[in-house]
C-alpha cells in the first residue's frame, strides 16, 4: 500500500494552490509554462510539496507560490497584490491534477513531467477535467507502465537482469527496482549508488539521469 507523504485532508488545498500558481504564472504574467514548471521544480518549491511541509501544502497561497519560485529561480521580486483567484482554467487543472497524482503515486513532479510532458496533460485536460479524479489517476499511470527509465534501457542494453545489476553494483535490488518504476528519483540518489551503477553500465551517467 503507497505511503502518502502527507494526509489527504490536506490534497485539497494543496492541489488548488499549485494548480493557481500555475494559472498565475501563465495567464497572469506570461510565462511559458514548461519553463515555468522546470523553475518550480529548481527551486525545491516542489519537494516540499514531495516531502508534506506543512508550511508549503496549506499555508500558501498559489500566488505566493509562484512569487516563491520566481525570486529563488531568477533573484527577481515581483511588486503585487497577493490576491488569490478561483479561476479554473486548463492552467489550473494541469496543477491541480500534477498534484493530486504527485500524491496518489509517490512520483516526483519532475519524474512525472519527465514521463507525460505539460503539453500531454493539458491535451488531457477536455476529456478528463470532468471526470472523477481516478481516472487521471489510472491514465497517468498508464503512461508511466509504457515509459522506461533511462536505468532501464541502460541496464537492458548491457544484457543484465535486475539481480544481475544488484548484485555486481552493491546497489540492492528493491533501490534499482524503485529507480526503474520512478518511485524513486535517480537523480536524487547518492554520488557512490549513480556512480556503482554507471561503472558496472559501462557508460555516462548522463545516460541515464537527466
Amino acid at each position: 500500500m503507497m505511503t502518502h507523504a502527507y494526509s489527504q485532508l490536506y490534497l485539497s488545498k494543496a492541489s488548488r494552490a499549485v494548480g493557481n500558481m500555475l494559472h498565475d504564472a501563465v495567464l497572469e504574467f506570461d510565462i511559458n509554462a514548461t519553463d515555468f514548471l522546470r523553475r518550480f521544480i529548481q527551486s525545491d518549491v516542489a519537494a516540499q510539496f514531495e516531502s508534506g511541509n506543512p508550511k508549503y501544502i496549506a499555508g500558501k497561497s498559489g500566488l505566493e507560490l509562484f512569487l516563491e519560485v520566481m525570486e529563488k529561480t531568477t533573484g527577481e521580486s515581483y511588486d503585487v497584490e497577493l490576491i488569490e483567484n478561483y479561476q479554473r482554467s486548463p492552467e489550473y487543472w494541469v496543477g491541480w491534477v500534477l498534484t493530486h497524482y504527485q500524491w496518489y503515486s509517490g512520483h516526483t513532479f519532475k519524474s512525472i513531467l519527465d514521463t507525460v510532458p505539460y503539453d500531454e496533460i493539458i491535451g488531457l485536460y477536455g476529456i478528463l477535467h470532468e471526470a472523477d479524479v481516478q481516472k487521471s489517476y489510472e491514465v497517468l499511470d498508464v503512461h508511466f507502465a509504457n515509459s522506461e527509465s533511462k536505468l532501464k534501457i541502460a541496464r537492458k542494453h548491457c544484457g543484465l537482469t535486475q539481480e544481475a545489476l544488484a548484485n555486481e553494483s552493491g546497489v540492492s535490488i528493491n533501490t534499482i527496482r524503485a529507480y526503474e518504476r520512478k518511485s524513486k528519483d535517480l537523480n536524487k540518489a547518492q554520488f557512490d549508488i549513480v556512480m556503482r551503477l554507471a561503472k558496472v553500465l559501462k557508460c555516462d551517467v548522463s545516460e541515464f539521469i537527466n
